[in-house]
Formats: C-alpha cells, sequence, structure tokens
C-alpha cells in the first residue's frame, strides 16, 4: 500500500472516483495533496503507535537551562516525545516516569530538559513510509482524509461525521491491538499490597 492507495480508498469512502498521482490537476488530487501529510502527522500524534515509537540516546547540548541538570537536543524525526529516561530505568519508564519539558531555547531551538543525566527517548517519530504502517492506521488515515474533503468533494456533513466516527473506531483497535502486542503484569502500591498481603 502507499499514499495513492490510502488516497483512493478516502476517495472510494466518499463514492468519488480515482486519482493517479497527488500531482493530478483535478480537485480529488488536489484535496488529497493539501490533507494528506497533514492528517498522517496529526495521527501519528493520536496515539503511541508501535510501529512508529522510536528509542534513541539524547544528544546532550552544552548550553543549560535554570531549574533543569541537563538540555538536549529534541530529535529532527520526532512528532511527540513520550518518556526520558536512564538506561537503569529502560525497562520500566511508563511505571517510573522521569520528569521532562520541551521548549525552545534561543540558542539551539528546541530543547528537552530535564535531570535525567546520559538520557534516552521514547518518542513517535514522523514515519513516512505507507508500507510500514499498521492496517488499522492505514484505515484511520483514509477515514481521517474523508472527513476532511467530504464537504469539498461531496457537501454532505453526514458522509464527514461517519468517516471520523470510523477513524475512532480504527484508533480505538489499534488499542487493543497494541495490548495484545505489550506483556504487562499488574504492579500494585506498595502500602497497598503490604496491608494487604
Amino acid at each position: 500500500m502507499n499514499s495513492i492507495d490510502i488516497c483512493n480508498m478516502a476517495l472510494s469512502f466518499l463514492h468519488c472516483g480515482r486519482i493517479n498521482s497527488l500531482d493530478d490537476t483535478e480537485k480529488a488530487a488536489q484535496l488529497c495533496k493539501i490533507h494528506y501529510d497533514h492528517l498522517r502527522r496529526r495521527l501519528l500524534r493520536m496515539y503511541p503507535w508501535g510501529f512508529a515509537e522510536k528509542l534513541t540516546k539524547l544528544a546532550l547540548l552544552e548550553t543549560r537551562a535554570v531549574g533543569y541538570s541537563y538540555a538536549y537536543a529534541y530529535p529532527e524525526d520526532c512528532l511527540q516525545l513520550r518518556f526520558v529516561f536512564d538506561e537503569e530505568h529502560a525497562a520500566d519508564r511508563e511505571d517510573s516516569r522521569q520528569d521532562f519539558r520541551v521548549c525552545y531555547l534561543d540558542t539551539v531551538g528546541r530543547s528537552i530538559l530535564t535531570d535525567v543525566s546520559l538520557a534516552y527517548g521514547d518518542y513517535t517519530a514522523d514515519i513516512k513510509e505507507p508500507e510500514v504502517f499498521s492496517a488499522e492506521f492505514s484505515d484511520a488515515l483514509a477515514h481521517l482524509l474523508a472527513s476532511s474533503m467530504a464537504m469539498g468533494m461531496t457537501g454532505n456533513t453526514e458522509l464527514q461525521s461517519i468517516n471520523l466516527q470510523l477513524a475512532q473506531q480504527s484508533v480505538d483497535l489499534a488499542r487493543y491491538q497494541d495490548a495484545v502486542e505489550r506483556e504487562r503484569r499488574t504492579r500494585y502500591p506498595h502500602g497497598y499490597s503490604d496491608a494487604r498481603f
């Protein structure tokens, strides 16, 4: 599946034919070209899609910000930073969250501020290759595209609303699939478990 296939799925949901290229002069291709990349990035940020998760060591900056011990460069392909952690907390980064802040520093641009030394980042990367997308992501993207183009292509608000709901259902299905692929044991707060057991 490629970006044209996803656009054609969206157009099929609207009963509006097909396109051969995003550079075509017809209205459908122009609307797809306007909306596709924006909606792809927006959808990637909406949920921590497994295929787009990236772990990387963060690049330490020489500059520092008031209130934080370290400043790191914001990864170029990062759309949504989810966790900052050190090697010791890599396996349990979700349960032992470490504080960080994303801000713009005058001298270096977008940066990550934290007290974590030798930090790693867990983030959603800006994945552009449709062959990497999960089936749920492709479905959600096609329905989001259809919803965004519905008024311009058909003037039908009902089609707009239906496709937005179907996009949300695809995201919900992805949540379920993600839960199946991540084995996690239940963790109880120490005070509660000590008192009970």
